[in-house]
């Protein structure tokens, strides 16, 4: 704040300078000019006060009384007088002695009065040896030209009276010049004071301080803009305080969140994270640091590359520690803010593998003792008399349904079991089609129904693991054979936007809305007594399920009762 004193003080210095000097400078010019002209203007009144004086002596020739009378009048007058005819000669002189004088002839002021009328200079005396001032008028004897009459002044004498005058002239401007700079002080602390408070104010805002007040007095725009600043101050401090009650609370929900979360800024470093975070990675201080210098484990970092460099929210199954996490990753900010968070589901994962151990081990265990009950059954049923068989033909129906069950669970199970571990190879698909119109041959012509596949011409092979994609087409199409009592099957396989795409089209009853999005389900089946009827475990299709997403593929299902149902399944090309 002193600097901007300094630079309104500096500047009104400088303006009473650039005002001033020049103000001194055009005065001195002035006032010497008038002096000097008011000099000349008394010493001409005074030469032709004078020549009405000296005429009658000049007519009477009585020149050594003039020049007595003119020596006697110069101790009044104060001035040099000089009278002088108009050959040049001097004729009387207050100072010297006529006849020793030189001729004047040749003075300057002396030829404009004898031309002009009138005559002045400024020049070095030759008879005193000083400056001088002269001036000089005719002298007419009866209109008669006689010469001139001469006054002169010392120049001594004139600046003497000069630099008095000047040095008041002086004082007076340094008085001027002095009051001057206090009026400048006092406005320069005048117009820097409020400067200074608001300054103060807003330092104290920057430390967070809103306990300050501007207080201007002037009722001038300052006074406008500290009650604006006022006013400021007292809505951004309810504001601050708004949002750090809000900032409390969001740290504490943040730190209640059993989940880990972890915020990632636009250069992958960890900015936030909660407690649950801090515990699942076991390190304490995290704030700061790449979130790959947590995550050492490949697998999981490969995941998290992934998920950190995709443009949209996505979440994928992660392990760390012996833990097992669900991580949710979500873009905000224009994408330069990641928020991960870990959705622990170990104990999950060990009910998953419990029961995936239990269903093992149960279909296992019931696939011995069911084939053994469906041998006896079947030497029963020849050895039965006509009026049992019907009871005996309902337990070897069930039995098969049990046995078709536990089949389909141990088949669930190994393809679970696969994951990753895809045995992928180059598959013929006309051939892989001809082998499934051969499988279904019989069941297609007991129901009179027709299998049309069309295949287009760019494709002729896909990569995939062969084994359980036939599997996957055999569930589709033994599904669709079932509940399709007339009409036919139809598969289409083509490209469609860098995909392959299959459909499996069938004619059949169509399933209900209510039941399309839970149809993938484990034992879900549409119409209980028509599953039943037909001997359908609902396990095919979370079979056909499984299989697509092994291959990260995507499956869907049109259908209208009545009609029919049309099953979408979607490989991305990298597998074609």
């Amino acid at each position: 704040m002193k600097r901007i004193f300094s630079k309104i003080f500096v500047g009104y210095i400088f303006l009473i300078g650039l005002l001033v000097i020049p103000i001194i400078y055009f005065s001195y010019e002035s006032i010497s000019h008038y002096y000097l002209e008011s000099t000349i203007e008394n010493e001409v009144r005074t030469c032709y006060t004078l020549e009405l004086a000296i005429r009658p002596y000049l007519s009477n020739m009585q020149f050594l009384t003039l020049d007595s009378a003119i020596k006697e009048l110069n101790k009044k007058i104060n001035s040099r007088i000089t009278v002088i005819d108009k050959n040049g000669k001097v004729i009387a002189d207050s100072k010297a002695v006529p006849g020793k004088m030189e001729n004047h002839s040749d003075r300057p002021e002396v030829q404009k009065a004898l031309k002009e009328g009138f005559g002045k200079s400024i020049r070095h005396s030759y008879t005193v040896k000083k400056d001088m001032i002269y001036v000089a008028i005719p002298i007419k004897i009866d209109s008669a030209l006689f010469g001139v009459i001469r006054l002169s002044v010392f120049m001594d004498d004139y600046l003497i009276l000069f630099n008095e005058l000047v040095f008041k002239i002086f004082n007076i401007s340094i008085i001027i010049v002095c009051i001057a700079l206090l009026a400048a002080y006092l406005l320069s602390r005048t117009f820097t004071k409020p400067i200074q408070n608001l300054v103060r104010v807003s330092e104290n805002l920057a430390n967070g301080d809103f306990n300050v007040n501007v207080n201007i007095k002037t009722k001038d725009e300052f006074k406008i803009l500290g009650d604006s600043i006022n006013l400021m101050i007292e809505q951004i401090g309810t504001l601050f305080r708004k949002t750090n009650s809000q900032k409390e609370e969001l740290n504490r929900i943040i730190s209640s969140i059993q989940e880990g979360l972890v915020v990632l800024d636009e250069n992958h470093r960890i900015s936030l994270c909660n407690d649950s975070f801090i515990k699942i990675t076991g390190q304490k201080k995290v704030i700061g640091k790449m979130y790959w210098e947590i995550f050492r484990d490949n697998n999981t970092d490969k995941i998290l590359k992934n998920m950190v460099a995709s443009s949209s929210n996505i979440s994928s199954e992660i392990e760390f520690r012996n833990e097992f996490y669900i991580c949710s990753a979500n873009h905000i900010n224009d994408n330069k803010e990641i928020v991960l968070i870990f959705y622990n589901i170990s104990e999950l994962k060990k009910l998953e593998n419990m029961k995936k151990d239990f269903v093992i081990n149960v279909s296992h265990e019931l696939r011995t003792p069911l084939t053994v009950i469906k041998g006896y059954i079947e030497t029963i049923e020849s050895d039965i008399d006509e009026p049992n068989r019907k009871y005996i033909e309902i337990i070897k129906n069930h039995t098969n349904r049990l046995i078709n069950i536990v089949q389909d669970l141990l088949s669930i199970s190994r393809i679970e079991e696969k994951n990753s571990k895809l045995n992928i190879s180059e598959i013929n698909l006309p051939i892989l089609f001809n082998n499934l119109t051969s499988t279904f041959d019989q069941k297609l012509k007991s129901k009179n129904l027709s299998m049309d596949i069309h295949i287009d011409n760019n494709i002729e092979s896909m990569k995939a693991d062969e084994f359980i994609l036939e599997q996957m087409f055999i569930n589709l199409i033994d599904n669709a054979i079932k509940y399709t009592e007339k009409g036919g099957i139809v598969i289409n396989a083509k490209i469609e936007d860098s995909s392959i795409k299959f459909e499996v089209i069938d004619s059949g009853i169509g399933i209900p809305e209510k039941d399309r999005e839970r149809i993938f389900e484990r034992f879900y089946t549409v119409d209980k007594s028509r599953s039943r009827q037909n001997a359908g475990t609902g396990l095919g299709l979370a079979i056909v399920k499984h299989i697509v997403m092994l291959h990260n593929g995507k499956i869907s299902v049109e259908s209208t009762e009545g009609v029919g149902s049309k099953f979408i399944i979607t490989f991305p090309k990298l597998i074609c």
